[in-house]
């Protein structure tokens, strides 16, 4: 058996398998024309995904999914106002073998990304999976064998790829106006209990309303622990902290924007520095990501103990003439260096505010998350691809590298050194 229980024996044989009944379900009758979802986990990510669903024209939730009872009940009686036929199953197997189901929806912790969606691929269901990836390399290389062997769409979801500021960026930094990039900074700042994962305890929450060990998967086996359960971000065995929730969504926004890949190298830092009760993953963590091909260092910072007075976000790319900067107040800004030499006509549209360059208080350049520019939705370029058979805005090879990057970051926190990315063993190092 392989690490996410899957057998070799039966890749070989569902291979094929997957991806013919795939083609059958985009045949089967469908008077309305519409993607059949089923959705696994009903959290408070996954009630994100279902008023999504319910609000798209383009998919029909037939099926919904969860080990709480209270949460599935709720689920299902949500979707039931528009489609009186939806199915709940406690088993996500069981919704997997439904045939009104084209593509699935996994909202669930970390550790259970790669079964669900190693399973879905093979059982002829394109994939929406929520980010982070993976935990380790070895389920991202599982899923990515997956995916090309069934032919599955695959969508991750690091929203911030359907954008429209991050297309925005792109344009500029893909228009050389900044000139030479040699770092790029990023930090998230939280200040608040919710920030730093201490969601609410359901009091409903017993063993009797949770199926506990489905919950524990592949992860070591202990008594039932609400804290655990609601508070999964907290606690290595079932994710990778900040890394997975936080640090994989910007690393790929740049990712997006800069197409920079797999780090060379990364070190890490940080500790239980506030957050200190029941917890296990840091909650102030910064790291370092070296591409020495591109002469170019990635910077990450991240607290929950202070908000940067409510700027949250804040994302620069400093080139030798001039500075991108994102997330103070949700303007994107260029600003020029006072010796900046560079050909602004190379972005249609740009336009010179007041200023000259080199000065601080005024940039070059701004736009708001309401620019002109129209992206569809991450899910609906999903949906999308589902029916073109496209590949999406963030498919298994991102996908890859968004996992690779994140784990790198982890591996060296906690081992206290620098690591590496072997690109020709595909390991770290």
């Amino acid at each position: 058996m392989s690490e996410n229980g899957i057998g070799e024996s039966r890749v070989r044989k569902t291979a094929a398998g997957g991806s013919a009944a795939r083609d059958v379900l985009r045949r089967r009758a469908n008077p309305l024309n519409k993607i059949g979802i089923g959705l696994i986990g009903a959290g408070d990510r996954g009630k994100r995904h279902i008023a999504e669903a319910l609000a798209t024209r383009d998919c029909q939730l037939c099926a919904v999914c969860d080990i709480y009872t209270k949460r599935l009940d709720w689920a299902v009686e949500t979707v039931k106002k528009s489609n009186p036929n939806v199915r709940g199953y406690r088993d996500y197997r069981k919704l997997l073998e439904d045939k009104d189901v084209d593509a699935i929806i996994v909202a669930t912790p970390d550790h259970w990304h790669s079964r669900m969606t190693i399973d879905g691929a093979y059982a002829g269901k394109d994939v929406y999976v929520q980010k982070c990836l993976t935990r380790t390399v070895e389920e991202a290389k599982a899923i990515v064998k997956a995916v090309k062997e069934t032919k599955c769409v695959l969508q991750l979801g690091h929203t911030r790829r359907s954008q429209p500021v991050y297309h925005r960026m792109r344009e500029i930094y893909g228009s050389g106006i900044l000139g030479p990039v040699s770092l790029v900074n990023i930090s998230i700042c939280r200040n608040s209990a919710r920030g730093a994962w201490e969601w609410a305890i359901d009091e409903d929450a017993t063993p009797e309303m949770i199926n506990w060990n489905e919950f524990l998967g592949s992860a070591p086996g202990r008594p039932f622990d609400p804290d655990r359960y609601f508070r999964w971000r907290k606690y290595w065995d079932y994710g990778t902290g900040i890394s997975g929730d936080l640090l994989s969504h910007e690393w790929d926004a740049i990712n997006f924007v800069m197409g920079l890949g797999i780090p060379s190298t990364c070190i890490a830092s940080g500790g239980i520095y506030y957050w200190k009760e029941k917890r296990e993953v840091p909650d102030v963590f910064n790291a370092v990501f070296d591409y020495p091909d591109r002469r170019l260092a990635v910077v990450w910072n991240c607290t929950f103990s202070n908000s940067a007075s409510g700027v949250n976000l804040a994302t620069m790319i400093y080139g030798k003439h001039a500075t991108i900067e994102y997330g103070r107040g949700g303007d994107l800004e260029v600003y020029v260096e006072p010796k900046g030499k560079t050909d602004f006509s190379a972005v249609p549209g740009l336009e010179k505010e007041a200023g000259q360059p080199g000065e601080r208080k005024e940039p070059f350049y701004r736009t708001s998350r309401s620019d002109k520019l129209y992206v569809t939705s991450h899910f609906q370029d999903f949906l999308d691809c589902v029916r073109s058979r496209a590949r999406t805005r963030c498919n298994e090879d991102e996908a890859f590298q968004e996992a690779v990057t994140a784990i790198m970051s982890v591996q060296a926190y906690k081992e206290r050194r620098m690591v590496k990315w072997d690109p020709a063993s595909q390991k770290i190092v």
